[in-house]
Formats: C-alpha cells, sequence, structure tokens
C-alpha cells in the first residue's frame, strides 16, 4: 500500500510539484546577477579526489568523471550512513531489504559489481550479494568520491558498476575534540565523540559512535517491526608518523551490530510469546598506509589490510510476561559465517605537472577465506595476484590520453588481460570532453561457488562450474563552465552504455524440491543518459539533474520480448546562506521513475516481470554557525512527501518471499543534529 498521495505518483506531477521551486530559485539568480553586484572573485565547483588518479589533484584534471560527496552537504542532509547520503544521487538506486539492509546500483549495475571502500581498502561482509549500506557511518567521513562505470584496471575484481570510496577525515595540527549527536522522531539516538593530537612529528585520532534505532511499522502497536531495530557501535583509531618525504599510518576500525527481528507474538489466556532472530555483525579492519615522495615528480603508495567478518544469527522464544528467552532447539535456526581477507596494493607514480607523459603501474594481492556451517565442506579460499599500469599521454596540450591494463591470476578461474582507454579532450577554456571504454572482470564469490544451505524449507547450492563474468563499458560525457563574477555555471551532459556476460543469477531448477543453484545467464545490458546543471553564487546553489536508464536481460529472450525497461529520475538540490546568521537553508529533492525487469522468481521457478512503481523522496534542513564556528546545529524534515511504501512486484528469494509492495521509507519525519569542535594549536 502507499501513503497520501503515492497511488496516483507520476513522473509529470514530480515536474510540476517542482515548479514554484525552481521558479523562486531562478528568480533569486537574475536578482543577484544585476549590475550593482561588484564581486569579482569566482566560484569553483573543482574538488579535490583521490580515485583512480596519479596523486591528489582536482576534478577538472581528472580522466574520470568523479562526484564528490562533501562533509558540508552530509550534514545539510542529516546523512547517518552511506545510504542515507546515496539516496540522492543521480543514476544511483537504493533498495532496502528488511533483513539484509540497503543495496546500491550504478548505472542499473548493483550487488556483487558496486565495490565500496574506504581509503582504497575494500568494505568486506556481503550478506545476499552487497554491502548493507547502513553499517557505513559517516562520522569519520571527510568526503565520498563516486566514479561509475568499470574500474577493473585500477581496483580488480567487484568493481564492474562502478566504485564508490569513501575518504576519512585527516586531522590538522595541535589538538582537537568533537562530539556529534543526532535524534529523529522515527526513533533514532545517535551520538559520538572525537580527538585528535599532534605531538612532534606523530599524529593521534580516535572516533567512537552508538547508533540506535528502535525500529518502525506502521502499526506503531506492532511487535513485528517492517524495519528491524538496529544498535550499532562504531570505533576508529588512527596513528601517524611523518618524516622528511614520507609518513607512515596505521588505522583500526570496528564495527559491531545487532539487529532483531521480531514476530507478531502468540497471546493466549494462559501465555504470551513471541519468537526472535538476532542478527550479529562484527567487522574489524586493520590497515598500513605508507606514502614516500621519491622526488617532486614520483610517489610511491603501499597499503596492506587485514579484514575480519563475523555474522551469527540466533533465534530465541521470548516470554512476553517475564521477558526471559529460551533459545531454539532447531539447528537450522543458527548460523554462523566467518571472512578473512589479506589485501595489498601499491602505487608507483609518475606525475609531473605539464609533461607530455605520466604514467603509473602498480601491483595487488588478495587472499579470502570463507568459514561457514553452509559453505561446501566448512571453509574455501580464493586468492588472485595482479599486476596493473596506464601512462598519460599529453597530446596537443590540450588532450590527454590514457590506456590502461591489467593482469590477473585467480586460483580458480583463467582471467582475460582487462584493458582501458580514457581520453580527456580540454576543446577551450570551459568545454571538456571524456570519453572511455573499459572492460570489467568479476570472480564469482566463494558463496556463489560452495553455498549448501539446506533446510526444510531451502535447498540452495553453489556452482563450482560457475564462469567469471565479463563487461564492456563505453561512456561519453561532456562538460560546460560559465564563470561570471562569483558564479559558475556548469552543465554536463553524458550517455553510457553496459554489457555483462555470464551475469551471476540464482536460478530455480526444480520447484517441487526447492533446489535452487546459482548459475550463469548469457548477458545483460544497461545503456541510458544524463544532463546536469550546477549553478553556485557565494550565498547560494541549484543543481538540477535529468537520468534515464533502461535495462535488458537474456531473461526476456524466453518472454519473446527482447526490448529495454527504462526508468526516468529527476533531481533537485538547492541551498541559500545568509552569511551575517550563519545561517544555510537546504532542500533535497529525488524522483524516482517506475523500474522493472525480467526476473527469476525462485520459489516458482518462473521468469516474472518485476517492477517497483515510481515514487519521489524530499527533505529540507538549516543549519546554523554558533560560537566561532565550533558548534554546528542542524534542523530538517525528511520525507515530507510522506512515502512508506509503493506497490510493486518483487519475486521470491532465498531468503524473501514474493511481494505486491516495497519499503522505500519510514513516513515524514524531523530531526535535529549537532557537531561541536574545539581546535587549540600546540603551545
Amino acid at each position: 500500500m502507499t501513503v497520501g498521495r503515492k497511488n496516483t505518483f507520476n513522473f509529470t506531477q514530480a515536474i510540476i510539484g517542482l515548479v514554484p521551486v525552481i521558479a523562486v530559485l531562478c528568480a533569486l539568480t537574475v536578482q543577484a546577477q544585476q549590475p550593482a553586484d561588484t564581486l569579482s572573485k569566482v566560484q569553483h565547483i573543482n574538488d579535490v579526489v583521490v580515485t583512480g588518479q596519479y596523486g591528489e589533484g582536482s576534478i577538472s584534471k581528472s580522466v574520470y568523471k568523479v562526484r564528490v560527496i562533501d562533509q558540508k552537504r552530509i550534514q545539510q542532509q542529516g546523512a547517518n550512513n552511506l545510504k542515507d547520503v546515496l539516496t540522492n544521487e543521480l543514476n544511483v538506486r537504493v533498495q532496502n531489504d528488511p533483513a539484509l539492509g540497503g543495496s546500491v546500483s550504478i548505472q542499473g549495475i548493483s550487488g556483487q559489481n558496486v565495490k565500496i571502500m574506504i581509503d582504497g581498502v575494500p568494505v568486506v561482509g556481503r550478506e545476499g550479494g552487497f554491502i548493507d549500506l547502513n553499517q557505513i557511518n559517516l562520522n569519520n567521513i571527510e568526503r565520498i568520491e563516486l566514479v561509475e562505470g568499470p574500474m577493473s584496471v585500477n581496483f580488480g575484481t567487484d568493481a564492474l558498476g562502478g566504485v564508490i570510496n569513501l575518504i576519512t577525515k585527516q586531522k590538522g595540527n595541535g589538538y582537537q575534540v568533537g562530539a556529534t549527536g543526532y535524534y529523529e522522531t522515527i526513533g533514532q539516538y545517535n551520538f559520538g565523540v572525537n580527538g585528535s593530537a599532534m605531538i612532534g612529528k606523530w599524529t593521534l585520532s580516535a572516533n567512537g559512535a552508538r547508533n540506535f534505532f528502535e525500529g518502525y511499522s506502521q502499526d506503531p502497536d506492532s511487535r513485528e517491526k517492517a524495519w528491524k531495530p538496529r544498535e550499532q557501535y562504531f570505533g576508529d583509531l588512527g596513528i601517524k608518523r611523518s618524516f622528511k618525504n614520507s609518513s607512515l599510518r596505521y588505522a583500526l576500525s570496528a564495527f559491531d551490530e545487532k539487529v532483531t527481528s521480531r514476530d507478531s507474538g502468540t497471546i493466549t489466556p494462559y501465555y504470551a510469546y513471541g519468537n526472535d532472530t538476532y542478527f550479529y555483525t562484527n567487522r574489524l579492519t586493520n590497515s598500513l598506509f605508507y606514502d614516500q615522495k621519491l622526488s617532486k615528480d614520483y610517489n610511491l603508495n603501499i597499503v596492506g589490510s587485514y579484514n575480519f567478518y563475523k555474522r551469527l544469527r540466533n533465534k530465541v522464544r521470548k516470554d512476553l510476561v517475564s521477558m526471559d528467552e529460551t533459545p531454539s532447539v532447531t539447528p537450522e535456526d543458527y548460523d554462523t559465517a566467518y571472512y578473512h581477507t589479506l589485501m595489498s596494493r601499491g602505487t608507483l607514480s609518475r606525475s609531473r605537472k605539464d609533461a607530455k607523459w605520466n604514467y603509473q603501474t602498480g601491483y595487488e594481492t588478495n587472499y579470502e577465506v570463507n568459514k561457514a556451517n553452509r559453505i561446501e565442506n566448512g571453509s574455501q579460499s580464493i586468492y588472485d595476484i595482479n599486476a596493473f599500469g596506464s601512462f598519460e599521454i599529453r597530446a596537443l596540450n590540450r588532450l590527454l590520453i590514457r590506456p590502461g591494463v591489467r593482469m590477473i591470476y585467480n586460483s580458480k578461474f583463467n582471467a582475460p588481460i582487462i584493458p582501458s582507454l580514457n581520453v580527456k579532450w580540454d576543446v577551450n577554456s570551459f568545454t571538456v570532453i571524456r570519453a572511455s571504454y573499459g572492460r570489467g572482470f568479476r570472480a564469482p564469490s566463494l558463496k556463489e561457488l560452495y553455498l549448501d544451505f539446506v533446510d526444510p524449507s531451502h535447498n540452495v547450492q553453489g556452482n563450482p562450474n560457475l564462469k567469471a563474468e565479463t563487461q564492456n563499458n563505453v561512456q561519453l560525457s561532456a562538460s560546460f563552465d560559465v564563470k561570471k563574477y562569483e558564479r559558475v555555471l556548469r552543465i554536463e551532459p553524458s550517455v553510457f552504455y553496459n554489457h555483462i556476460y555470464n551475469k551471476i543469477d540464482l536460478v530455480m531448477l526444480d520447484a517441487s524440491t526447492l533446489h535452487a543453484q546459482y548459475n550463469n545467464i548469457s548477458d545483460y545490458r544497461s545503456l541510458g543518459a544524463n544532463l546536469t546543471a550546477d549553478y553556485r553564487a557565494p550565498h547560494y546553489g541549484l543543481m538540477m539533474g535529468f537520468g534515464y536508464t533502461g535495462i535488458n536481460n537474456t531473461l526476456s529472450d524466453q518472454t519473446q520480448t527482447n526490448t529495454f525497461f527504462y526508468s526516468p529520475e529527476v533531481r533537485v538540490n538547492a541551498n541559500y546562506v545568509f552569511t551575517k546568521a550563519k545561517l544555510t537553508l537546504a532542500m533535497f529533492y529525488k524522483y524516482n521513475g517506475r523500474v522493472q525487469n525480467y526476473a527469476y522468481d525462485v520459489m516458482s521457478g518462473k521468469i516474472v516481470n518485476g517492477y517497483i512503481n515510481a515514487y519521489g523522496l524530499w527533505d529540507a534542513s538549516a543549519t546554523k554557525s554558533l560560537l566561532k564556528n565550533r558548534l554546528s546545529i542542524t534542523a530538517g524534515a525528511k520525507n515530507i512527501l510522506n512515502v512508506v511504501n509503493v506497490s510493486a512486484n518483487i519475486t521470491s528469494g532465498v531468503h524473501s518471499s514474493a511481494s505486491n509492495s516495497a519499503s522505500i521509507a519510514m513516513g515524514r519525519t524531523f530531526f535535529v543534529s549537532f557537531a561541536y569542535n574545539l581546535n587549540w594549536n600546540q603551545q
């Protein structure tokens, strides 16, 4: 079911509803550009990025089309985790699973094919093929860099759809202490503390936070929650030693989560009890970063990490009078999975400003062990060794060409040579054109290869005969910058095409015995176009975007309708700054059009046309700075349109049954957050 106007919500209404907002913002723009304006400096849309670069540099110089979400926007959105902030991104779709959390798709490619990293270190622990975005806290994040399309040459497997790289805060000089807090009327309570100190050549930093969500259901008296209660703890510790031309940094990140899933309960005149299932998640990441400036133009960067991930599921019978818990005696009600991952990546880069050519060469190694009750023989492992490199040729001063290649040795698969080609053409001072071709590669996960999940209601098997996924991607984009006074208007059209071969999916082999197995489907395609306009002035900004993405897979051949299903997106963000009052007003709107595709219904073994109907999400906030900018308070409303569920045809899976509605959000809510930071220099 839907709430409010969502049953009649369509694309035309989305545009009409935005007309007053756009009109007001355009009026502000015209007024601010009158001749009386004596401003002389120019605003820039030129964030610093590191993902896929030879060294830290500006977006305008990057051969890749990189999107940056900075700390200011994270704060204005009231975003607590990666799911919250990505909900507003164009060409990015976020979906929610009641048990597994939030997942993301980029350019119509989702799940295992989107790589999420923190400071270049992959986040481990995929459930259902994806990383739960709710588990990635933003308290210690400086910015988020998003690159669409295959980045397999740079980052190897799992990067077919794109890369999301979260960059942590790097502490400055002297001492710093801070605290953050967040409250939302839906029952969200967060609090965190942080601190850092620079003592001589040493920099120490620490960050800790607790997030608590009490769960949500449209029926407030229901014991069973559609959005499961969560309790999360986060901890970060950093130690950095600086030398003359190098630095060594150790980072420890710890995460602990408990998710509670309750049934509706059974109440009689004689007893009252309910069945509760607890999902416990632990993630521990140890990373060591070494950066060496060999000379003015040469840099050596090495990172090594050990990641531990544990997921437990326990079921208990709870007495609703005494609240005593009795563990279930059914073995199928318990499950434990462990992941151990070792990774090392090193690059040597030559990055000489205005040189005719530069290059980067590097290596990467990955070793993964999965131990679980439902893995064949109880334990499996896989590893790969990679060598990669690329070089930039600057032709005719304005043309930058970067070919690249990665060679992979995988312990279980014959990996092809992975090439890429990126071209950046600075046509003139205000026009840039980027074109790219990339080939992607993804080895099947250990779960897809060796899952052995058999109980009275499941018979799901991995497939050791799976083929690796490969991909071809083509992208073309342009950027037009118009600058006047302290204002800049950037218009960016882009198109893309993806073709994935041997895409892995779960297929029902025998409906009578519920026997399902991971198999390859021959190909999967997505294509689309985007158009964005970003206008920035000293006191306000307006960003508008339109996207159109089509999806086709070979399952449609079996239905005799080999066609693409297209879905539109609209995005409008705006902010206005009252400088003297140190107050910023912001709004964020995203319309997600109807998404549909042919898919396997695992329980019936049939191919069905699954879909999720259109909906729009609209948030607004006000941010006020106090105490000489040491204290920042943000208050606002989320989901102003009051969306909860939308009609859908969701196919059944291993852990879920088919549904005629999709959970989108938790209705209209209000929030308030604060961030306090105190800095002082070393005496």
